[in-house]
């Protein structure tokens, strides 16, 4: 038991030297991984935004299809790429712009009365429940959807989510990679968007 006690006695620790230079090896794996994992978070973000379009998209599709097929009487939409924007505030939404009239009039009856707004803002809030707050634009094209862009949360600025060219694919909104507007904000885009060059 004597001999254990003076063999441990005998033990060194870590040099000064040692220690030194592991803290160092430890700070400059700190400053290559913490920038990388930084941008591997904001590209799971935009990921996140970007599903969460495709969301907002294939409801509205999924509306446009009920009100052509069930009521016979599409949304009749404008010839050119129209924009619509909504606000989504807990769980509920609304918007300032005013949808195209289906092409029936008062014949169509939907739980929410005639008005498109109305029917559709109920059936967004129904089948998006898990959104709560966000700013969506929705581009309508002779009554299909043909394109989406969404910010969670609030919008910093009042000029908008996305000034878009959707047939080519590009946006003037986004800064460096595609998914970051010029308030480093991060937006969604179904079909994804790339930055205008």
């Amino acid at each position: 038991m004597i001999k254990k006690l003076q063999a441990l006695k005998a033990k060194k620790g870590f040099t000064l030297v040692e220690l030194v230079v592991v803290i160092a090896i430890i700070g400059v794996l700190a400053a290559i991984l913490i920038p990388t994992m930084l941008g591997v978070v904001e590209d799971s973000r935009i990921t996140s935004a970007n599903q969460l379009a495709t969301k907002v998209r294939t409801q509205t599709t999924t509306f446009l299809t009920k009100a052509d097929s069930n009521l016979k009487e599409g949304l009749v939409g404008p010839a050119t790429v129209t924009k619509y924007t909504f606000s989504v505030a807990a769980g509920a939404w609304s918007t300032k712009d005013t949808l195209p009239n289906f092409g029936g009039g008062s014949k169509v009856k939907w739980s929410g009365g005639t008005d498109p707004n109305t029917v559709y803002t109920a059936f967004m809030a129904d089948n998006l429940r898990d959104l709560k707050d966000a700013s969506v634009e929705l581009f309508l094209h002779k009554g299909a959807c043909v394109g989406v862009a969404v910010r969670v949360g609030t919008l910093k600025t009042s000029t908008g989510i996305a000034t878009t060219d959707w047939a080519a694919g590009k946006t003037a909104a986004f800064i460096g990679k595609g998914g970051l507007d010029k308030d480093a904000q991060i937006i969604g885009t179904n079909p994804k968007l790339d930055k205008a060059s």
